[in-house]
């Protein structure tokens, strides 16, 4: 006697189904990934600009006022007591971290501006956000009445800034 054994198999129209679902998933994390990439990007950005802040505090306690020169562009890539970085100089900064893309750059802003070469007695430190909702303190999307820009085309504004204590709170563009 013949068994009539029966195949089970998918039909198109569930095959289909399948597909459209793993589609939209794939869709769904890959939206969320950009995004932990950009938060994280932009965490280094802050923990960047904070290990710059520490060490401008303890070139102002051996100096008794901040950098004149812009240790962020500096081609020795470190902040000593001057821009030349003589081996008898004290060292604050090894080696001045980059932004984590290469289309960002941080921005140091002495002020008052000195004129002449006269001491800086507060400073600014500013950098890009990627991370449009990024709502803590320091962040203005819409960037900042300085004006500095923060990108290599020196066109995106920056949307984030510390300070030294005693600096002015900037006004945030409305």
């Amino acid at each position: 006697m013949k068994k009539n054994t029966v195949q089970h198999s998918f039909t198109l129209i569930e095959l289909m189904l399948a597909m459209v679902i793993l589609s939209i998933l794939s869709v769904l994390l890959i939206g969320n990934f950009n995004t932990t990439m950009k938060r994280g990007r932009d965490a280094s950005r802050k923990n960047d600009l904070a290990q710059f802040q520490k060490a401008l505090e303890l070139y102002y306690e051996n100096n008794r006022s901040y950098p004149t020169f812009d240790f962020v562009t500096n081609a020795n890539k470190k902040l000593c007591d001057t821009v030349t970085c003589d081996p008898s100089e004290t060292v604050y900064i090894v080696k001045v971290a980059s932004d984590p893309s290469t289309n960002y750059v941080y921005k140091y802003s002495p002020e008052p501006t000195p004129s002449g070469g006269g001491p800086s007695s507060y400073y600014y430190l500013y950098t890009y956000l990627e991370n449009d909702l990024d709502r803590n303190n320091g962040v203005n999307i819409k960037g900042f009445t300085t004006g500095a820009k923060c990108n290599v085309a020196n066109t995106a504004i920056c949307k984030y800034y510390i300070s030294s204590s005693n600096a002015p709170q900037l006004t945030p563009v409305p």
